[in-house]
């Protein structure tokens, strides 16, 4: 893809609706840009500000996902950056091929505070808009989270680490047709990537759900009404953060949470103060049931345990605290749901596509089964439970089954995280237990579009 020459680029960019003026910081104004048309929109509009302009700094981080096409995706910033004339600088993530969507933003996050610790920037500059706001609601509604969550995408939004994080599209109100639309008005060129639009992920299979059908449902301009509540609910949130420091209701170094303040206070209040402790403790989007008790007992003055994702949190003698004990999950089964992680063990399914790149990775033992496998579309519905008397499995390149009890000792997993392990089932066979490959009978046995993809991420292990 061919950019116009510099100077019809920089006049093309002069033609779009100016944005609203950053607030203030110091340093380089940081851009993220992908390469995508939301990012070269969000990078073209600064740069039509004069008094912006200087303090411009692009970062693109190539996650390796798509191989070549990354690869001209990177060339493709550097192209529009050079004809702008604003620095770019460039990061790498380490592995190639498919990953998680989480994983994938971890490592453009270190990126970016590589950058920062370099550059010396406050601010950095996201091309969320608002059809991002309206996806963010819908899957975090469906989770069931707290305000903090329901309010983000933020159009400003601070880090403990000093940074602030400035989405002026979703400030000046901008949707994506508008985006495309101003674009293609000003003959602006920007990259395609493909795997938007396959139904791998949530994000993308709700992206499509709405292009099908949102507007016709929820009436014109459902994006905007959208971002209205979330800016509500973000207030609200800041006023019970605010209220909550007011009665000393913040984390000490120890970790710990007084909240005897919070005795005959609102639940809301309290619910508050227990998402920020379990941030502080890594813990996100956590349940309502698992919060429930905790909550009752700060708001009665009482006290009480529960597990949330792992973590046992305690409300004792007016003090918050966690206990980082390995679970039991007993014989009981759960339904294990696609696309949703299960809080209570740790585990994740999602419908993944195995390209060439990843088979190659799996077939010469590249990836440890450890936290995360790929298998062959189950033919029933995953469930889960913790480890039973007589279970067998017959793991991946094994010539048959063998006790669990025995797989797992020779592979040395400690005797206390044993009984915190979950077993996946299909049918009423294991399909895996994390440490362990999966089962031989869900072999993948080339590139596959619709193979499952399990990862547990358990928090009472690191």
């Amino acid at each position: 893809m061919s950019l116009p020459t510099p100077d019809t680029l920089r006049a093309a960019a002069l033609r779009l609706p100016r944005l609203p003026s950053p607030p203030e910081a110091n340093g380089p104004i940081a851009v993220a840009v992908s390469g995508g048309a939301d990012s070269v929109y969000l990078l073209c509009a600064l740069w039509a500000d004069e008094v912006v302009r200087p303090r411009l700094h692009v970062l693109h981080f190539n996650h390796r996902v798509r191989g070549e096409a990354s690869r001209e995706d990177a060339r493709f910033v550097m192209a529009l950056c050079a004809a702008l004339g604003v620095p770019c600088g460039l990061g790498l993530r380490a592995g190639q091929g498919a990953a998680a969507e989480a994983d994938l933003r971890s490592a453009r996050d270190a990126f970016f505070a590589e950058q920062r610790q370099a550059l010396g920037y406050e601010l950095l500059c996201t091309a969320h808009h608002l059809d991002d706001v309206v996806e963010n609601a819908l899957l975090r509604f469906a989770r069931g989270a707290g305000l903090a969550g329901l309010a983000a995408p933020r159009a400003l939004q601070g880090f403990r680490d000093g940074h602030r994080r400035w989405r002026p599209l979703i400030e000046a109100g901008l949707a994506k047709p508008a985006l495309l639309a101003a674009l293609r008005a000003a003959g602006i060129p920007w990259r395609e990537d493909g795997t938007n639009g396959l139904p791998i992920a949530s994000r993308n299979r709700i992206r499509a759900w709405l292009a099908a059908g949102g507007e016709s449902a929820l009436g014109a301009g459902y994006p905007e009404g959208f971002a209205r509540s979330a800016r509500i609910i973000g207030e609200a949130q800041e006023a019970l953060a605010g209220w909550a420091r007011e009665l000393g209701c913040v984390c000490s170094a120890a970790g710990t949470m007084p909240v005897g303040a919070l005795k005959g206070r609102p639940e809301a209040l309290a619910q508050e103060c227990l998402r920020e402790f379990l941030h502080r403790h890594g813990v996100v989007d956590p349940s309502g049931p698992s919060l429930r008790p905790l909550t009752t007992a700060m708001v009665a003055g009482g006290e009480a345990r529960s597990a949330v994702r792992g973590v046992v949190v305690c409300v004792e003698g007016g003090e918050l605290s966690v206990r980082t004990v390995p679970p039991s999950f007993g014989p009981a089964e759960r339904r294990l749901r696609v696309g949703f992680p299960d809080e209570e063990c740790g585990l994740l399914a999602e419908i993944w596509e195995v390209d060439a790149a990843l088979w190659v990775s799996l077939s010469r033992g590249d990836i440890a089964p450890t936290n995360v496998v790929y298998v062959a579309a189950p033919p029933a519905p995953l469930v889960w439970r913790g480890r039973a008397d007589g279970d067998r499995f017959q793991p991946l390149g094994s010539p048959g089954s063998a006790k669990l009890s025995d797989l797992l000792i020779n592979r040395k997993i400690p005797a206390n995280l044993r009984e915190s392990l979950p077993v996946v089932l299909c049918g009423g066979e294991i399909l895996w237990v994390p440490g362990l490959p999966p089962a031989e009978n869900a072999r993948l046995t080339g590139p596959t579009k619709g193979a499952v993809r399990l990862t547990w991420d358990a928090p009472w292990v690191g």
